[in-house]
């Protein structure tokens, strides 16, 4: 399960930027293809953000769907599997753009009025 080592330098990332405030939320961004499990993460999250600037915080995840560049007609399309044929020309030469992606978006601190 990579997801706690990920969950880990996402806490560090948090402490760093946040100053000693606490976090609010986090929100990510992970491609379909980026080989992590987006319900292992959050699990992984809420269990490690205690003692963390994190404890409170909720963690919003945006899945970023797959999509290819076909390098034979110039046209871009999302595919929903594995498959990465052109849909227009049906070549075979294509190359991934998004999907394959995973950082967090931003991070909101919380209003200490």
């Amino acid at each position: 399960m990579h997801e706690y080592s990920i969950v880990m330098s996402m806490l560090d990332l948090c402490e760093k930027h946040a100053k000693g405030k606490p976090v609010e939320k986090v929100v990510t961004k992970i491609g379909k293809m980026s080989g992590i499990e987006p319900h292992f993460l959050k699990d992984s999250f809420d269990i490690f953000k205690e003692d963390t600037v994190c404890s409170d915080a909720s963690m919003t995840i945006n899945l970023i769907d797959i999509t290819i560049r076909c390098t034979d007609c110039a046209k871009e399309a999302m595919v929903d599997s594995y498959n990465f044929f052109c849909p227009h020309c049906e070549g075979g030469n294509t190359e991934v753009m998004t999907g394959q992606e995973m950082h967090i978006e931003y991070i909101e601190l919380k209003d200490n009025q």
